[in-house]
């Protein structure tokens, strides 16, 4: 099973982004950050959490400076 994607807590995202366990709770709440629920678990596969990464590079990459 080495092709298996990887899911991780919100612990390990958390850890991850160096923010606080709520907020990626927040960012799952709101929609912004893809999870699987299993059972009462959320977890994120990792490959959303590089596309949520990526997708936060390119917004601000795109944003005016000094805004």
């Amino acid at each position: 099973m080495t092709d298996a994607p990887k899911l991780l807590t919100i612990k390990e995202v958390a850890c991850l982004l160096r923010v606080h366990r709520a907020t990626v709770s927040r960012l799952i709440g709101t929609g912004a950050l893809p999870h699987l629920a299993i059972g009462s678990r959320k977890l994120v596969l990792e490959t959303d959490l590089l596309s949520f990464l990526e997708n936060r590079r390119s917004l601000a990459a795109n944003s005016p400076k000094g805004a």
